[in-house]
């Protein structure tokens, strides 16, 4: 069988979110994998027996990098690929697609007019066109590029604590979708005392250095002795170390979050501003999500907040920490009382692939939700009859589906392009 490249062009979290396709590309045979530079050395951990190639993506190449992308795609051209998964939307990634057949681009191709999105990927845009209701997480987006993917069950370990302790990633890259410094002390001491204590490793790069300090001055000195700073002071390679046995880890949406779940870390996650459980929470079953659900949310963190950072309110409750801590230890919190416009979601696997239950708060739009989750099996090439089975009655599914299928959809002629 000819290889396959798959070109991964976005960053931390997109790699690591990246792991079912990949896996079940590598069970068929022989599997390159194109990344930034910067991140060739976690893709050789993460994934050993796929091939890595690093090119020079982001930021502005000099003359050096870009012969040194050259020579890469050179090395492409004697390899006579069967398939290329292109998983970006991104004219970069559109024009390395160019060196190759378009009938073997698989995800997102060049075209004369830009990019163009497969069937697949078009049912995924409209999609984010109303965020709340999508069903489809990313990692399983990418899956479905390719037939039959992997089953879900098989790609993450089931989260188990392994007795070294609390992590805490303290930040995402982007600002207002991370904990403020007070409210992360507040929420670290509520879990450091329903955990007895535990060792406490702080995780980020060097940009979050100050905000590590600042944390560290509002813990008191029994919790500063065990904890321990490592932002900007590890490689991929210890990071993952670090990772490896946490009995929790504490984060924003992030990148770490998603190594985490890859490590089988069970994860306790506060999804804020534009982040949705339901996009880009934590693979596999047994993971934790606290997500905002204020009426403004999701919002776009490039514009400013107009409503005072309304979704942090549930979260400075009482309520809020005496739930958190009833969670952590292990005793009965669905019979708390729970603050409104906040959710906590568990996460779980079928058929299709993620999906997360709710554990408490209200939702709105689960049957929207669930219709949706359902009828994507057969926009996929997964077939309708593998896709997670029961009925959502009182659905306006003739509405939805005049939404979800626009008028193109329907007049082009079946294509493998998936």
């Amino acid at each position: 069988m000819m290889p396959v490249l798959v070109l991964q062009g976005a960053r931390f979290g997109d790699l690591v979110q990246s792991k079912r396709l990949l896996l079940t590309l590598k069970n068929r045979g022989e599997t390159h994998l194109a990344v930034d530079k910067s991140l060739l050395p976690l893709a050789r951990l993460i994934y050993p027996g796929i091939e890595p190639h690093g090119l020079n993506l982001h930021g502005r190449p000099n003359w050096r990098a870009l012969e040194e992308n050259r020579k890469c795609l050179a090395l492409w051209r004697g390899l006579n690929f069967q398939a290329v998964y292109n998983c970006n939307f991104s004219p970069l990634t559109a024009a390395l697609c160019r060196h190759f057949e378009p009938e073997r681009v698989i995800g997102c191709r060049p075209s004369a007019s830009g990019v163009l999105r497969s069937p697949w990927v078009r049912t995924a845009f409209r999609l984010s066109e109303k965020r709340p209701l999508t069903p489809l997480n990313l990692e399983d987006f990418w899956a479905y590029f390719a037939a039959e993917p992997l089953p879900a069950d098989k790609v993450n370990p089931c989260p188990t604590p392994g007795g070294r302790g609390l992590g805490v990633a303290l930040a995402g890259r982007e600002a207002r979708r991370s904990l403020p410094v007070p409210l992360l002390a507040e929420i670290v001491r509520c879990i450091f005392h329903a955990l007895d204590g535990p060792r406490i490793r702080l995780f980020g790069t060097k940009t979050e250095q100050p905000t590590a300090r600042k944390l560290m001055r509002l813990l008191s000195p029994k919790m500063l002795e065990r904890t321990e700073d490592l932002c900007g002071k590890t490689d991929w390679a210890g990071l993952i170390e670090a990772l490896e046995g946490l009995d929790m880890l504490l984060t924003p949406d992030t990148g770490t979050m998603h190594l985490g779940a890859h490590l089988g870390v069970p994860v306790l996650a506060f999804f804020l501003s534009s982040a949705l459980c339901h996009e880009t929470g934590p693979y596999g079953q047994g993971h934790h999500v606290f997500q905002a659900a204020c009426r403004c949310a999701p919002c776009l963190e490039s514009t400013p907040c107009r409503a005072d950072l309304v979704c942090l309110t549930a979260l400075r409750s009482r309520k809020f920490l005496s739930f958190l801590a009833s969670f952590v230890e292990g005793k009965a919190y669905d019979e708390k009382p729970f603050p409104k416009d906040l959710q906590f979601w568990k996460s779980g696997l079928d058929g299709f692939g993620a999906h997360f239950q709710l554990c408490a708060g209200e939702d709105g739009y689960a049957r929207q939700r669930g219709f949706l989750r359902r009828h994507l099996g057969g926009l996929s090439p997964l077939p309708l009859t593998a896709c997670p089975q029961g009925g959502i009655p009182n659905v306006p599914s003739s509405e939805m589906l005049a939404w979800l299928y626009q008028d193109a959809d329907w007049m082009l002629p079946p294509e493998r392009y998936c």
